[in-house]
């Protein structure tokens, strides 16, 4: 599970579905306290998200003009979905620009997995652990404007 949010309150929550593996979308409009559920929508098919996957969520700009979705797919290969303003959310195995089309491999069954984002320079990270034989092996999947590459940390 994951969430991003304004400073107005207004939130974004990614899940799993338990019973079709989908990752839903739900829109709020501020804490459960004072806001409301304005809408539930599938941005992940399913069929592109291993079972019981980990959710890690970013958004690069300052408003949500771009939240990019990380995910592990039943094949373990780091993945995303991303939501852009004016486009809607792009992704799965044949997006060019998503982490995805890498084919970096995470370890299997791993349940670590982090997104975050700097504005200036935009650089996305997303945290992982890589396939590497090495189960204490943290690795990041980094798209500084130039395409993705993965680093480990020594």
């Amino acid at each position: 599970m994951g969430s991003v949010a304004l400073s107005t309150g207004d939130t974004r929550i990614y899940y799993q579905n338990a019973t079709d593996g989908s990752i839903i979308q739900l829109t709020v409009t501020n804490d459960f306290e004072l806001g409301v559920l304005t809408s539930s929508a599938v941005i992940v098919p399913g069929a592109e998200v291993r079972s019981n996957s980990p959710v890690a969520v970013s958004t690069l700009e300052n408003d949500f003009e771009q939240i990019h979705v990380a995910f592990f797919s039943p094949d373990n290969v780091l993945s995303e979905y991303y939501f852009e303003t004016g486009v809607g959310f792009q992704g799965g195995p044949n997006c060019t620009t998503c982490v995805t089309n890498k084919g970096f491999v995470g370890a299997a069954g791993s349940q670590m997995l982090y997104a975050l984002a700097t504005s200036s320079p935009p650089v996305l990270r997303i945290g992982f652990v890589l396939d590497s034989g090495d189960s204490s092996t943290l690795s990041e999947a980094i798209n500084s404007g130039s395409g993705w590459t993965v680093a480990t940390l020594t």
